[in-house]
């Protein structure tokens, strides 16, 4: 009987443990939904993406919110690295962003500006398991005037 009661004890113990481990596992994961959404709808209000680019949430960082968002986002596409230059080179003048500098080559990086925010992409070939290519979104507050100290050499 007391073997019979320890099972039933230890058998308690680990159901109780794993319904943790699931309610963690849920938690965080519902987190990181939420977390992809709020970088989905600030990306799609602003900056269109390739049809498929799939978001990576733990490898992105967003602050803010809105239109003043800033933060670096990091995505995959089955497209080329040169079709997803491409896209972007077309795309985003339409979204009242300018191209600034272009660069193409095993790592692709093209900036943006705007009215208050410059956007950088970095765009790569994606691994051998992966996509076709990886693209990194860095959007910072537009430097509008860059203090110059007097010159003191007199």
């Amino acid at each position: 009987m007391k073997h019979k009661f320890q099972k039933i004890v230890l058998s308690i113990v680990i159901l109780s443990l794993m319904g943790c481990s699931t309610t963690n596992n849920f938690s965080d994961l519902s987190k990181r939904f939420d977390d992809m959404k709020k970088m989905e709808t600030l990306l799609f209000n602003q900056m269109p993406l390739p049809k498929d680019a799939r978001i990576s949430p733990d490898k992105s960082l967003i602050l803010g919110e809105g239109d003043n968002w800033v933060g670096r986002i990091e995505l995959s596409s089955s497209m080329e690295p040169l079709e997803a230059s491409a896209f972007f080179t077309s795309e985003y003048p339409k979204q009242d962003w300018t191209l600034i500098s272009s660069t193409k080559a095993k790592l692709s990086i093209l900036v943006f500006t705007n009215n208050t925010r410059t956007l950088t992409l970095e765009i790569s070939e994606g691994g051998p398991l992966a996509a076709k290519s990886m693209v990194v979104m860095t959007v910072a507050p537009k430097v509008q005037k860059q203090f110059t100290p007097p010159d003191t050499k007199k």
